[in-house]
């Protein structure tokens, strides 16, 4: 007898419908899914206890095993902190027996610490376990308890998941004097269901959602929040015993009133260490700008970033001088070591909580603590405003980190006063790659000289690469940067300079050779001046539903200069070229100067974040910059 029938002997029964026309059924609406959820429930309970909120949520999850590679989940795991309780964790596998359900049940439970590789230490965990028995026709179940410890941690419910689901239902009980509200997003708000009852003082909210598509990720995806149908809630308010109103969240006001706490008294600490160490840093004679620099640039070159969330302190920073101590600390503590040094040195500057772009919420629709995910210094002069990210090792001062561009700042002024600010999203002219070389030809063979200038964030996300990388990877890396031609480049002899010097741009000056590019017919050599081959087979997908995401806009330069070989003439120089797509463009400009052919070759990528419309410009620039990438000069002999 095999295991599985073993298993069978121990089965009870939990179910008088029919499995295998349940199963059937499932088949013929979803024939090309290996799993669906058929039931994706959360029911909040939230009652008053004194002058407190008791939240509790009830978490019942359901899925069918429609086809046979059923592997990838047969485990599973429950999320625990001190924010969110689980308790009473039941997980089963459902097995088809005649005319009804049986169950086996999992009897092993592991706690886990949270695998997050971001993240130094924190104190979540996850309940892991396996079920057992799984296969083709089999359903697995889980059903767990939830205490949310602090009502400013609502959360969110998702609709969809990475499986069909067949139906999501979020229920909300709760007193009649407590208020709540909810936010959706990625949701035609038609197709939800919503009923409301109320019975015996307390209310019942339901939004339900059936049939909900699978979230599919494709090349470039922005994160799954900004894919996923999902709502967010929060309690804005309720009445105590006295009968007053205690807000919760609901506007931004509420959340700034929240987060002031974290920061009270922080900015005005005075220390004796950081008044010394600001003497070896900065001089009397610097003015104010100058200082905000170095003050910026010493807090990037000495304390090393380490995420550390432990219950609160995953939102509250310590003082400047515990950083300045230690040495190490999160971005919070990173923020408040800028904050506390330039307070000494007599400097206004402003505690800013903001999220990275993989969260979609701004404050002004969210404000709760799901809109963001990380904190920086905000100094202001002149109506301008400078982002201090010291978390960005390599970012030169005046330009935010990648990751924040295009999102709200929450900045703290005093106890009641805060401004919501947008950060930009930087112009693709301050993000230059510019390659500039000179070569020549002969035999089929290339040999030439250039020197490659990388600014902004171009500068930025090279300088890791650049620095932190042995001296092969760092050939390796180089010879990737500047390939051009084919498989047969190369790049021995090259000088990198301005990697130490955030204010200045990386200057790679650099020799290369390139074999067997071209060839000689009947006295004419046939030559492509666009050696460098970039964005090919970089079209959409005709069938593309999601956004597109990068990571900085760009412009890229190519001016290269060809000395015409001694006795040849050119026969056929290739016309001028231009294209603006909105989203990409480019132009290409062909010029002969005495014995020289020069291409100025320059092309802009325009997104941080590319909508489905766009996508047809996107193709359409494409295409034309891959036809006019292959036009040819023609050499013959005189």
């Amino acid at each position: 007898m095999n295991v599985f029938a073993l298993l069978i002997g121990l089965l009870t029964s939990v179910s008088a419908t029919d499995p295998q026309k349940e199963i059937e059924k499932l088949r013929e609406q979803y024939p090309d899914e290996t799993v669906v959820f058929t039931k994706q429930y959360e029911d909040y309970d939230i009652q008053k206890v004194g002058d407190s909120l008791v939240i509790r949520v009830k978490h019942t999850e359901e899925m069918a095993f429609l086809g046979d590679n059923v592997a990838p989940y047969t485990k599973d795991q429950v999320y625990t902190s001190s924010f969110s309780t689980a308790k009473n964790v039941v997980a089963k596998t459902l097995i088809p027996a005649k005319r009804k359900w049986e169950e086996v049940l999992v009897n092993e439970f592991r706690n886990v610490a949270d695998g997050d590789n971001s993240v130094f230490f924190d104190d979540s965990e996850y309940i892991s376990f396996t079920y057992p028995a799984v296969k083709k026709n089999t359903k697995t179940q889980l059903t767990y308890d939830t205490h949310i410890n602090d009502p400013h941690f609502l959360g969110s419910d998702f609709f969809a998941s990475y499986a069909p689901v067949v139906d999501a239902r979020f229920t909300f009980t709760f007193d009649s004097d407590v208020k709540l509200r909810f936010k959706f997003f990625n949701v035609d708000e038609s197709k939800v269901i919503k009923e409301e009852k109320t019975e015996g003082g307390r209310t019942t909210l339901t939004f339900q959602m059936k049939n909900v598509d699978k979230i599919e990720f494709e090349a470039g995806s922005p994160s799954y929040n900004y894919l996923a149908a999902h709502m967010s809630s929060m309690i804005e308010s309720y009445t105590n015993s006295k009968g007053e109103t205690v807000r919760i969240l609901g506007e931004p006001d509420d959340l700034y009133r929240w987060y002031w706490t974290f920061i009270d008294g922080l900015k005005e600490t005075r220390s004796e260490q950081i008044d010394a160490l600001l003497a070896s840093i900065i001089s009397p004679e610097d003015d104010e700008l100058t200082k905000v620099k170095k003050i910026y640039y010493w807090v990037q070159d000495n304390i090393k970033y380490i995420a550390f969330e432990d219950g609160m302190r995953g939102f509250i920073p310590h003082n400047g001088d515990y950083v300045c101590t230690k040495r190490y600390g999160d971005c919070k503590d990173m923020a408040s070591v800028i904050v506390n040094m330039l307070g000494h040195a007599g400097i206004e500057s402003h505690y800013t909580w903001i999220g990275s772009r993989k969260l979609p919420y701004r404050y002004t629709e969210l404000p709760t603590a799901s809109v963001d995910n990380h904190m920086i210094a905000t100094y202001i002069k002149d109506g301008e405003y400078y982002f201090l990210d010291a978390t960005g090792q390599y970012q030169p001062f005046g330009l935010p980190t990648s990751m924040i561009q295009g999102k709200e700042a929450l900045i703290a002024f005093d106890k009641d006063k805060f401004e919501i600010r947008e950060v930009p999203v930087i112009d693709k002219e301050t993000n230059l790659i510019k390659d500039v070389y000179n070569y020549t030809i002969s035999d089929g063979n290339i040999t030439g000289k250039g020197k490659v200038t990388l600014e902004g964030y171009a500068k930025v996300f090279n300088s890791f690469r650049m620095i932190n990388s042995s001296k092969k990877a760092t050939d390796e890396y180089i010879n990737a940067l500047l390939e051009r031609g084919n498989n047969k480049f190369f790049s021995e002899e090259y000088k990198i300079e301005g990697l130490d010097d955030l204010d200045v741009p990386i200057t790679v000056d650099y020799d290369f050779r390139v074999e067997d590019y071209y060839r000689e017919i009947n006295g004419s050599i046939y030559f492509n001046m666009n050696m460098k081959k970039v964005f090919t087979n970089a079209a959409l997908e005709e069938d593309r539903k999601h956004a597109r995401e990068s990571d900085y806009k760009y412009v890229n330069q190519n001016v290269s200069t060809l000395t015409i070989p001694d006795g040849y003439e050119v026969s056929v120089l290739p016309k001028n070229t231009e294209y603006d797509g909105g989203v990409f463009g480019y132009s290409m400009k062909y010029s002969q100067e005495g014995n020289t052919l020069k291409l100025n070759r320059s092309y802009y990528l325009d997104y941080i974040l590319m909508q489905p419309e766009d996508f047809n410009n996107w193709n359409e620039a494409i295409e034309k910059f891959t036809k006019d990438n292959k036009q040819i000069v023609i050499l013959k002999k005189k």
